[in-house]
């Protein structure tokens, strides 16, 4: 990367609550989020958001929203208000628009075809057709918050908010973009434990466990950030939370945990060259992900043991979105972020405190 980027605000609806702060207490307790499922969701553990919309999303559009839209509108705008900017019909900066999701349109999905299939064609609700597909969340929040700049929606399992994060500093490298709201949202929807518990990904135990191969925490939530170039939110005295000092990805040679784990550990030595201070992995109980993660500790030995956010918080929050909110609210200043993904190219990043 030729320019610098900096993240000016920063806005999260988590399992443990809503807002840094919230994250910032849940990070240093170390306590997992887990608790039995609510209906209508499958009997199972998972980690639920409950946030309040009161003020933030209008009555009459909060009940049009899936879960992952809804979740993406209150920390977009927790975002917008801890960056200090504004956007107004006479203040249109041109802002653009990042989504990460692993499971964004899947609960409406399922809820438009359920009737459908139990009570033919004319149960089907055609209310929720328009949340089925996932781009539907970059919609919302672009008519919300009057962005008038590029948007994308990336799709790359685990690593989904990092891919658009990726992308958001592209637009703003070549000019696209004065500023890029970027998300990772995802939402839990009642057949997904199901599948999760039948397919042995999720935790059979308390909590999920690094290296145990018993499963994950399914999670939801999503996090926002505002990312800028370092010259124009320094032009605006805008406030800094961190500056990305890095970001790779690496392609393995075969799909096998092996290239896997030797693609992140390459994307990780491409952007660290100094020991960090901490270390966030993207390993969960998954036993793909931590297959892929747990070779690098050894053959990096000089690094910091590595501290998952996602045996806390869940691994459907917000695909990859919560490691990056665990990195802004650890006390360390140089942190590196690995994000291992049971598909494709591997992910790492390096945030840096002010």
């Amino acid at each position: 990367m030729t320019a610098e980027y900096v993240i000016t605000g920063a806005g999260f609806v988590m399992p443990c609550g809503d807002g840094i702060e919230a994250a910032r207490a849940s990070w240093a307790a170390q306590t997992p989020c887990f608790a039995e499922l609510p209906p209508p969701f499958a009997p199972g553990r998972g980690a639920v958001c409950a946030p309040s919309t009161t003020g933030i999303i209008p009555p009459i559009q909060n009940r049009r929203l899936d879960r992952p839209s809804r979740f993406a509108w209150i920390a977009a705008h927790q975002a917008f208000q801890s960056a200090n900017l504004e956007v107004t019909e006479h203040n249109s900066p041109r802002i653009g628009i990042a989504i990460g999701t692993m499971s964004g349109g899947d609960e409406a999905t399922e809820g438009f075809r359920r009737p459908y299939l139990e009570k033919g064609p004319s149960a089907a609700s055609p209310l929720l057709f328009p949340n089925c597909v996932a781009v539907a969340i970059s919609g919302h929040l672009s008519i919300a918050f009057k962005l008038r700049g590029p948007a994308t929606t990336q799709f790359a399992r685990e690593a989904s908010f990092f891919a658009a994060l990726d992308q958001a500093m592209r637009w703003l490298g070549s000019g696209m973009a004065e500023a890029m709201l970027v998300v990772g949202t995802d939402g839990l929807f009642p057949l997904l434990p199901e599948l999760l518990r039948k397919s042995r990904l999720s935790t059979r135990g308390a909590c999920p466990r690094i290296g145990s191969r018993q499963g994950m925490l399914p999670g939801e939530g999503a996090q926002a950030f505002i990312v800028e170039r370092s010259d124009r939110a320094h032009e605006r005295h805008a406030p800094i939370l961190g500056y990305i000092r890095g970001l790779a990805n690496c392609a393995p040679a075969t799909p096998s945990s092996y290239d896997r784990s030797h693609a992140l550990a390459e994307a990780a030595a491409a952007i660290t060259p100094a020991i960090p201070d901490a270390w966030i992995g993207g390993a969960s109980g998954h036993r793909i992900l931590d297959d892929i993660e747990a070779p690098l500790h050894p053959w990096n030995h000089r690094w910091p043991s590595p501290r998952h956010p996602k045996t806390l918080w869940g691994e459907f929050c917000g695909s990859g979105g919560q490691l990056m909110a665990a990195a802004l609210v650890d006390p360390a200043q140089r942190i590196l972020i690995t994000i291992p993904q049971s598909f494709g190219g591997q992910y790492a990043a390096v945030v840096e405190k002010p």
